[in-house]
């Protein structure tokens, strides 16, 4: 090999080398996303979306005692004895097993009761439609709430409504209606009315 030959034949590999840094300066030199940047974006991603919708005027249901969740005056005006009790006996669904208070009529055939469910996000009914027969999102007060009902609450004479009170609470209304009026009386429509009359009487979340 002739020595020109061999300069030709480097200059030929230096050029080479500057034209790819050329190119790689030109693809706008941007670094690769390391390993994982995606999984840890669509985490971030659903953390914030577990917490569900904000809430403008967040309450601390919590706090107050849960007999003094529905003030005298709204439980008159449901039709119900002004005093709450805390139930007794047996209790065999998971939110029973929380603190809560029921409100009855005269002779007990009709009742609402209260339960504050910490640590549960209206999110997680919002993202399971298909858990329930009965399921319809609602705005009661300005929260952020929603019917939620594994049976049919007209043939069944009972309605869960839960809401919102701050990010990852919920309180939940629970209302049965008396034997007469199950199957002509919609018995959601005083759970829900349960909830507006006494919602903002609760303590403000800190």
């Amino acid at each position: 090999m002739s020595a020109e030959s061999g300069f030709r034949r480097a200059g030929a590999v230096l050029g080479c080398v500057v034209l790819g840094a050329v190119l790689m300066a030109c693809s706008g030199g941007s670094a690769p996303e390391s390993p994982g940047s995606e999984e840890r974006s669509a985490e971030s991603s659903a953390s914030r979306n577990a917490a569900g919708p904000e809430i403008a005027n967040p309450k601390d249901a919590t706090t107050a005692k849960v007999c003094e969740l529905l003030p005298a005056e709204a439980a008159r005006e449901l039709g119900l004895q002004p005093r709450g009790e805390t139930p007794e006996g047996n209790l065999t669904l998971p939110d029973e097993a929380a603190d809560r208070c029921v409100w009855k009529s005269s002779y007990g055939a009709t009742s609402v009761s209260l339960t504050p469910l910490a640590g549960r996000s209206i999110q997680q009914y919002y993202d399971n439609p298909q858990s329930y027969v009965d399921f319809k999102k609602l705005n009661i007060a300005g929260y952020p709430a929603v019917r939620a009902n594994r049976d049919d609450p007209m043939s069944g004479g009972s309605c869960d409504i839960f809401l919102a009170t701050k990010q990852n609470q919920v309180v939940k209304s629970y209302w049965r209606l008396n034997a007469a009026d199950t199957g002509e009386v919609d018995p959601c429509g005083n759970a829900k009315k349960a909830l507006r009359l006494s919602v903002s009487s609760w303590p403000a979340a800190k």
